[in-house]
């Protein structure tokens, strides 16, 4: 068994490399559909004579046996598929179509994870048996894989003894393709139990693979009532390089694969922040300097091992007395490193004149709180810097706008990090987190602690910098610091 860091860690490095997948059951389309295997199948067996008591755990042989007994077997397996008709989607499955997964694999007959591709404007194909294989798309982004069928196709479900019997026959392409999957590819199973009948359909995949290169993860429930035979069943998924991950409650599984975005989200970063009077940090020029030399150090500290990078990306709203003195540091940065701006810089700067001109009655704050949302749902975490502008009286005030980027951040999930040490809203800001730190970024006591530093209105420029470069290598699994 493994700890819930570690699987996270482990996952995100496999989507940083591009060799993510997922393998869904039927436990994650559970809060729509509300059925198991067992309330699936148990309508069936009542019509059959059998008694609660009698049904157990093999379902598709009660599947099997209710053919068996003289009933349509493609009238039983179409109504079957009308149960799985949904426009729905839940929120693993919408997290999932949002991660840079290429590949996705279920053993669901339902159409969540497509609703989910759909919602985020993804082009993917579906294959749900043999001849879907030679029908692909070429310009698809993604697929998905049904093993055991779609339930748009009631032929192509596998659901029976017989079904289970013949799916090496029947599903020829799919096991190959699966072989493949499995050695080349992380697998995050999800959706999966002890007694679950299609788990063990795929490890005898696995046990076909000679040679088991890749290290893939489960994440299960607690089994209570059966813990020895849990604990031998998790020990024998380790002979195919599976390891587990133990839960108590199903709602845990929303939490991790929320977590795993997050972190794998944390290389995307906000710097929020605008400044007409910069002297609760210091003067102009060593506060312009201090921002300029934050873009710098932010690209600089990327190339440092790679002259790839690691994929950060910075994102910024251009914000008065911040965002120029920002891109002109990851300009001379990226020159420096022979590197390209544009894989360094997103920009979001308020396109005002549009505003004016087609929703000038409506306030300001209410134009802009959408473009704010999709500025911050590129971002995984958010630095804060100053924050202040003169009101229509001329006076100094903290900036509203950044504290509208602080609650929306917050409402998304995402990192909040306010920088106190330079003074006005984000020192506000960062006596609300530091107050509160495990409610607003987790339990993370070292990073607490960094932010406790990064308040103190005495700290260098160089500190609050390399303060910001600590902050992101822990949240972002930088392979050197892990």
């Amino acid at each position: 068994m493994i700890e819930k860091t570690v699987l996270i860690r482990e996952y995100v490095t496999a989507l940083r490399n591009r060799n993510a997948s997922v393998f869904i059951g039927a436990g994650i389309s559970f809060p729509i559909f509300k059925r198991c295997w067992k309330d699936l199948i148990l309508p069936y067996a009542e019509k059959i004579n059998l008694q609660d008591n009698e049904v157990g755990e093999d379902y598709p042989f009660i599947a099997q046996a209710y053919v068996n007994c003289g009933y349509d077997e493609n009238s039983f397996k179409e109504e079957i598929c009308g149960l799985f008709h949904s426009a729905e989607t839940t929120e693993v499955h919408k997290v999932l179509a949002r991660l840079p997964i290429r590949n996705y694999w279920t053993t669901n007959y339902d159409e969540l994870l497509e609703n989910a591709l759909n919602n985020e404007k993804k082009h993917s194909d579906v294959i749900y048996d043999n001849n879907s294989f030679v029908t692909l798309n070429d310009t698809r982004d993604h697929i998905v894989y049904k093993c055991h069928g779609d339930c748009n196709h009631y032929n192509s479900i596998v659901i029976t003894q017989k079904d289970y019997e013949n799916y090496r026959f029947s599903a020829f392409n799919f096991t190959h393709a699966l072989y493949n999957e499995l050695a080349s590819s992380t697998m995050l199973f999800l959706g999966y139990s002890l007694n679950d009948p299609d788990i063990n359909n795929i490890i005898a995949t696995l046990s076909a693979i000679s040679e088991v290169k890749q290290h893939h993860f489960l994440i299960t429930k607690r089994n209570l009532t059966e813990k020895r035979k849990q604990e031998l069943w998790i020990k024998n998924l380790e002979r195919y390089g599976i390891f587990t991950t133990l839960i108590d409650d199903y709602n845990e599984v929303e939490e991790i694969i929320k977590e795993i975005e997050k972190r794998y989200m944390a290389y995307n970063i906000l710097i929020s922040g605008s400044a007409t009077d910069y002297s609760q940090y210091s003067t102009k020029e060593d506060a312009q300097s201090f921002i300029y030399k934050l873009g710098y150090k932010l690209v600089e500290d990327d190339c440092a091992c790679s002259n790839q990078g690691r994929g950060l990306r910075i994102i910024n709203g251009n914000g008065f007395g911040v965002g120029p003195f920002l891109y002109e540091g990851i300009a001379e940065a990226a020159a420096t490193y022979g590197r390209d701006m544009a894989d360094y810089l997103l920009m979001y700067p308020f396109p005002k004149t549009y505003y004016e001109k087609f929703e000038k009655d409506k306030p300001n704050e209410e134009k802009y709180y959408a473009y704010r949302e999709k500025m911050i749902s590129k971002c995984g975490a958010v630095f804060f810097v100053f924050g202040n502008k003169y009101d229509e009286n001329k006076c100094l005030v903290n900036a509203n706008g950044v504290r509208k980027e602080f609650d929306i951040a917050v409402r998304k999930g995402k990192y909040v990090f306010p920088i106190g040490a330079t003074g006005y809203m984000a020192k506000e800001l960062a006596d609300i987190v530091l107050s509160d730190f495990k409610n607003y970024n987790g339990d993370m006591p070292n990073i607490e602690k960094i932010l406790r530093r990064l308040n103190n209105k005495n700290i260098s420029s160089d500190d609050i910098i390399a303060g910001i470069l600590q902050i992101i290598d822990a949240i972002a699994f930088r392979p050197e610091n892990q």
